[in-house]
């Protein structure tokens, strides 16, 4: 399973509708608006380099409120969650 983590930059206006429209989406596993260089980080989870790959290009940068991400993916052995 690959997991990484998506800086998103939107209107300040739209992060709270991006966040509402990411919470439908198979693959996200959390999406938060934040304070900072970026407007809303996103954690998703894919089975492969493809499905990561389509969930980006077509789940996440294809919406109308995202200006640009940056994609950051996790180094598996170094990974952990609770």
């Amino acid at each position: 399973m690959i997991t990484a983590f998506i800086l998103v930059s939107v209107s300040a206006k739209d992060a709270a509708e991006l966040v509402r429209d990411l919470k439908k989406s198979p693959g996200v596993v959390e999406a938060a608006g934040v304070y900072g260089d970026a407007d809303v980080v996103v954690k998703v989870q894919a089975p492969d380099m493809r499905a990561l790959d389509q969930l980006l290009f077509h789940t996440i940068q294809s919406n109308k409120h995202v200006k640009a991400t940056r994609t950051y993916v996790a180094i598996e052995e170094q990974h952990w969650t609770r």
